[in-house]
């Protein structure tokens, strides 16, 4: 006996392939909670990702303090998340930042 789906793919044969029903959502899709629970996520969302960019921003000045105190940028690798070439790119810009910061400080006084 032959195997129906095999047959049914085979060229030129006019069995029915598609016996599932049809869907109304689409199957990759997430349904969305109600607005209150989505509220309360969003909510949660939004306090880490605020307390993330601030605690990025401090260690990013640290690897540049770090760096300007003479501490080798494979051991600042070490100790963060970040590889040494990172690090130091980290460093040149918050370095520049800073520069730039005082230079328009001192153009106002």
């Amino acid at each position: 006996m032959m195997n129906p789906q095999v047959s049914a793919h085979s060229v030129g044969s006019a069995l029915h392939t598609d016996l599932a029903p049809a869907r109304e959502t689409i199957w990759d899709m997430t349904p969305r909670p109600d607005p209150q629970t989505e509220a309360t996520w969003l909510r949660k969302l939004d306090r880490a990702t605020t307390a993330h960019e601030k605690a990025r921003v401090t260690l990013d000045e640290l690897v540049a303090d770090a760096r300007a105190a003479g501490v080798p940028l494979m051991t600042i690798a070490k100790h963060t998340p970040y590889s040494r070439e990172w690090a130091r790119k980290i460093a040149d810009r918050i370095d520049k930042e800073r520069a730039a910061k005082e230079a328009a400080n001192e153009e106002d006084a």
